[in-house]
């Protein structure tokens, strides 16, 4: 079963997968996030350079996947040889109802959404107080949940008209 990781983009589908991947052996990783991949013509030089670099996995990691022309074909082919993949997507071509389409029932889906306030409220050191959890909202609001802000603890820039 091709194991597929659907949700918005910087929800941490990449972060999940990696996580689970890492304390599992060996394994590819491929980012079609990055534009130089999506213009190959031949799919198998994505393939033997990730042979070449990851010494011959038979894991692969394809984040990203709906970045790349016609990319269940490819999937469907790598599943036929053997591959255990795990494939990451953000966008509506990624939507359970396509997925149905191109995978024809190979693959188990994971949903990966932002964090939730509750989630959000696991991150602090202590236990909060109700004024500490008003302020947390407030950041938790500004951030939409989504992890990096959250974790890495960005400053929001005010803009000139911003009220809060």
């Amino acid at each position: 079963m091709i194991k597929v990781i659907i949700g918005p983009r910087r929800a941490g589908k990449s972060f999940f997968a990696l996580h689970h991947l890492v304390s599992r052996g060996k394994f590819g990783y491929v980012n079609f996030d990055d534009e130089r991949l999506v213009c190959l013509v031949d799919y198998d030089e994505i393939i033997v350079a990730v042979n070449s670099v990851y010494d011959n996995p038979r894991v692969l990691l394809l984040d990203e996947i709906q970045n790349l022309p016609h990319w269940e074909l490819f999937v469907n082919r790598l599943a036929r040889q053997d591959y255990i993949l795990y494939i990451t997507g953000s966008n509506s071509h990624m939507l359970s109802s396509e997925l149905a389409t191109h995978l024809t029932g190979r693959y188990l889906q994971t949903t990966i959404l932002p964090f939730s306030f509750r989630e959000y409220l696991h991150l602090a050191p202590h236990e909060q107080t109700t004024l500490e959890k008003v302020s947390a909202l407030l950041e938790y609001s500004n951030s939409g949940g989504f992890p990096e802000p959250l974790i890495k603890k960005y400053s929001r820039t005010r803009l000139p008209g911003d009220t809060l």
